[in-house]
């Protein structure tokens, strides 16, 4: 019986070790570049999804050789987006976290558009790497040759790595680059060269796990593939963000865990979505009990730019009145566009909610639309039950007040980087495992209504713009308040604060208390628009998506919240075409890489440098254009005198 049960597990356990093998493949390219440039590529799985687009472009659409199309998406490919990834890197070695977390997020948004537009949207059949032949049998499971090319790969990368970082001077160098690049350079290797070493090697890897994945599944799906990050962090996560072995070992875990909770969720509906949730999973825990020591940040810290100046009292008060006067006479212009105009106004509430977050109290989050989700899944929960309809949104906010304490769990160890990891699981989690539940929204949605007598387009936009005033007002007075200052102070210097007696961890756990409720409350007013609801209402890459674009939404707080929704919902309502919203998403990505890397201030300080080089040759710099000039007599470095 116990050789049954084995059995029955076999299949699963194979197909396990597979995938896990590639997660592993994937997470050592992760591992490698963060562990010598300090920057955790969010990017990682896009990287891996366009290469993979690339090969199958060569192999089926142009009938290039396999061999060949493997070596151009590989070799070619992973060597250009290293050199790409490399300089983008160095442009944020200087940056604090937030912004290199904005930049690769950038990249996730950015590519699966680009893919979008060049070849469509749709997912298409990606022919396997290798032949399905049998290489030999396991108690009657069939191993193809696919397979066992696929674990003798990974494990020998494994190997070849391990021993290049331990006996290579480049290897060794690579492990030194990040702590101390100027003592690097002092003996003799440039960190620049050790860099793009690394970047090479790391997207190189990205290339090849993104091949094998599609290869395994059968399918090209660039947003799938562009997760592969996610099961690369949970890999990564094993290995404490250092160690590669541990790093390949923690995706062959991850492979097989969910294998058989594949196998196990078959027979248990509660644990349906559990399997590919796996590595989000592993992520969350790993992140809540490993040791705070393993946990930090490669690199040097870098603090953030602190606030912004603000605008002169009578430009503040000139660009308020506009809005305001534009909000309230919206219902004249809005034609049979009345729908997306409440949708905005619902989305000032969630931007305020991570403004709450990234912009006053320096802490990151990429599950706001998560927190959304629960308000509009539980808003239309609630008014099953016949409450009425404002408690029934007041009651949904309130709900996801608690789950905002268990997302401070992690913030009260993790800060910056992880917690942005961690956040990033559990909104993925939220939206492949909770969605599809009865007590959510269900396989079919959910419905919801409006207020009784308030059920007009232009009713419930004032409504919806009441809320709206009223939680800017909120957020206004809770900046101006001591809470307010207590944020910034924990922004700024958390220790500092917990010097004074206050309670960090109680601090930030309010913050997300009520960031989830805001957030939750646009989700709710939203859910109500068109009367019904539904999980493709609130995709957890949008939480990607409106980080972005609050990148490019300016430096203020509250001007921030409402000029976001702005950008990235009204301008798809008066372009025409077929893809609209992925030529926004591509602007937004680029936007927010060049957001990040601060472009304008770069070119401003190349040209006062050109500036000043200029005038040097002007002015003292010696000959130009045929004119000659008198040596100038230089005075020596150190004066030396004689000693009697």
């Amino acid at each position: 019986m116990r050789g049954l049960r084995v059995n029955d597990y076999l299949p699963f356990l194979v197909i396990g070790v597979t995938v896990g093998s590639i997660y592993g493949v994937a997470a050592m390219g992760l591992v490698l570049t963060y562990k010598t440039s300090g920057v955790l590529n969010v990017g990682h799985g896009a990287v891996a999804a366009s290469a993979a687009v690339c090969f199958h472009q060569l192999r089926q659409e142009h009938g290039v050789p396999w061999p060949v199309a493997a070596a151009v998406a590989i070799l070619g490919f992973g060597v250009v987006a290293g050199l790409l990834m490399e300089q983008l890197a160095r442009s944020l070695a200087h940056v604090p976290t937030s912004q290199k977390l904005v930049a690769t997020v950038g990249l996730v948004v950015a590519i699966p558009a680009l893919v979008a537009l060049l070849y469509g949207p749709s997912a298409k059949r990606f022919e396997p790497l290798l032949e399905q032949e049998t290489a030999f049998t396991i108690s009657g499971v069939n191993v193809t040759t696919e397979n066992v090319v696929v674990v003798v790969f990974g494990l020998l990368s494994a190997v070849a790595l391990y021993a290049f970082f331990n006996r290579s001077r480049l290897g060794r160098a690579m492990r030194g680059v990040v702590d101390d690049p100027d003592l690097l350079g002092l003996s003799g290797v440039g960190p620049a060269r050790v860099r793009r070493m690394a970047w090479l090697i790391g997207c190189s890897f990205a290339a090849v796990s993104g091949i094998l994945l599609a290869s395994a599944q059968q399918q090209l799906d660039v947003t799938f593939l562009s997760l592969l990050v996610v099961q690369a962090f949970g890999a990564a996560a094993i290995g404490a963000f250092t160690n590669l072995p541990l790093a390949y070992a923690g995706g062959l875990a991850i492979g097989v865990l969910q294998a058989v909770l594949s196998k196990e969720a078959s027979q248990h509906s509660w644990m349906q979505g559990l399997d590919v949730n796996t590595p989000f999973l592993v992520l969350f825990v790993v992140l809540l009990v490993l040791p705070r020591r393993k946990l930090v940040e490669l690199g040097r810290p870098v603090r953030g730019a602190g606030r912004s100046r603000t605008a002169p009292p009578w430009r503040q008060v000139t660009g308020w009145s506009v809005v305001a006067v534009a909000a309230l006479l919206a219902p004249t212009y809005w034609g049979v566009h009345q729908s997306s105009y409440t949708v905005a106004a619902t989305q000032v509430l969630l931007f305020l909610s991570l403004v709450l977050l990234v912009r006053v109290s320096g802490q990151i989050s990429l599950c706001q639309v998560g927190f959304a989700a629960i308000g509009g899944a539980m808003v239309g929960q609630l008014l099953d039950k016949d409450l009425p309809w404002g408690l029934a949104v007041l009651g949904a906010a309130l709900i996801a007040v608690p789950v905002g304490a268990v997302i401070a769990i992690p913030a009260i160890r993790l800060s910056g980087l992880y917690l942005g990891l961690a956040t990033l699981g559990f909104g993925i989690l939220l939206a492949q495992y909770a969605y599809t539940k009865d007590w959510f929204f269900g396989t079919q949605g959910q419905a919801t209504r409006r207020p009784d007598g308030l059920a007009g387009d232009t009713a419930y936009y004032y409504v919806v713009l009441a809320f709206g005033v009223a939680a800017i007002l909120a957020v206004a007075a809770l900046e101006r308040s001591r809470l307010g200052r207590l944020l910034r102070s924990m922004a700024d210097s958390p220790i500092a604060l917990a010097t004074l007696g206050t309670s960090v961890n109680v601090t930030r756990t309010l913050v997300f208390c009520l960031s989830a409720a805001l957030a939750a409350l646009s989700g709710a007013l939203g859910a109500c628009v068109f009367g019904s609801v539904s999980a493709d209402s609130y995709h957890y890459l949008t939480s990607l998506l409106i980080l972005a674009v609050l990148s490019l939404a300016g430096r203020g707080t509250l001007s921030a919240a409402v000029i976001a929704p702005i950008i990235s919902i009204l301008p798809l309502v008066y372009i025409d075409g077929e893809t609209p919203a992925q030529w926004l998403q591509l602007i937004f990505g680029v936007a927010a890489i060049l957001s990040a890397v601060d472009l304008p201030t770069r070119i401003s300080k190349l040209i006062a440098r050109g500036a000043v080089d200029s005038e040097y040759r002007l002015g003292r710099g010696g000959p130009i254009s045929g004119r000659t000039s008198e040596p100038t007599p230089t005075r020596p470095l150190v004066t030396t005198r004689s000693v009697p």
